[in-house]
């Protein structure tokens, strides 16, 4: 009898590992249409020129970046930096996903982004980066930067 109890378990088992797996693309699946909305957000933030509304969509506790800049901690840090952005003539943002892996309520993305700069009484410029951001899954059910880091790419300026 007992052989017969390890037997179905062993079985029980090595049926449950294809749903488990399952399970866990369907938390990646998740994890990128949250991101998608919140990336989503941080586009029409920048459109709106509103640093407040890009600031909403990190942690309280969030940890930003940027190169050659000293790190940027939490909400009102976010709001700040991302406020002297938008004066210096950040008016379009575009996100590309190119990747998203999920650990609990952690996901990390790295994708490229692609910017439109235009200081007042100037020409647009166009640049492009590459990002890794660390995303944190809220209670609400919604996704938020956690970290932020990118830097751009060579001879990205037109």
């Amino acid at each position: 009898m007992r052989g017969s109890t390890l037997w179905l378990l062993a079985v029980a088992f090595t049926l449950a590992l294809p749903l488990s797996g399952a399970q866990a693309a369907g938390g990646v699946e998740e994890g990128k249409a949250g991101i998608a909305q919140s990336n989503a957000k941080w586009e029409a933030g920048v459109k709106a020129g509103d640093a407040a509304a890009i600031a909403a969509l990190y942690t309280t506790d969030a940890l930003i970046l940027p190169p050659g800049e000293a790190t940027v901690q939490g909400r009102a840090g976010a709001e700040k930096f991302f406020g002297g952005m938008l004066k210096a003539g950040v008016k379009s943002v575009t996100l590309n996903t190119e990747n998203v892996e999920r650990a609990g309520d952690y996901a990390i993305e790295t994708g490229t982004v692609s910017l439109t700069v235009q200081p007042e009484g100037k020409e647009a410029q166009k640049s492009t980066a590459k990002y890794v951001v660390v995303w944190k899954h809220q209670k609400d059910g919604s996704w938020q930067l956690h970290r932020d880091i990118w830097n751009e790419n060579p001879h990205s300026k037109s």
